[in-house]
């Protein structure tokens, strides 16, 4: 093998090779998370429904809004599933790139 094909991997101290990962790379996993961070406020909504603990339960009221927070439950369960799949796929094709040469 000549010098000109010959390529050095680069390294880290602990002799792993880098991988290559691309802005795009980044700007895509960012983008799934902050899809997924994007329920914080819709899901405290829903902890408060689930986390009041008041005695006597007021259940015309329960039942009132239990419609409503199945509603937000089901889309929210249903959208971090696909991002949760999402996000592995993501993670495993960063981890398929190919090492950083020179």
């Amino acid at each position: 093998m000549n010098e000109a094909t010959k390529k050095e991997v680069i390294t880290t101290k602990n002799k792993q090779p880098i991988k290559e990962i691309s802005y795009q790379d980044m700007y895509r996993l960012t983008d799934t998370i902050n899809q997924i961070d994007s329920w914080k406020e819709t899901l405290s909504v829903l902890n408060n429904f689930f986390g009041n603990r008041d005695i006597p339960l007021n259940k015309k009221k329960i039942i009132k809004e239990f419609h409503a927070s199945s509603y937000i439950f089901t889309a929210f369960y249903e959208d971090f599933l696909v991002r949760s799949t999402t996000l592995e796929k993501q993670i495993e094709e960063l981890k398929a790139k190919s090492k950083v040469r020179i």
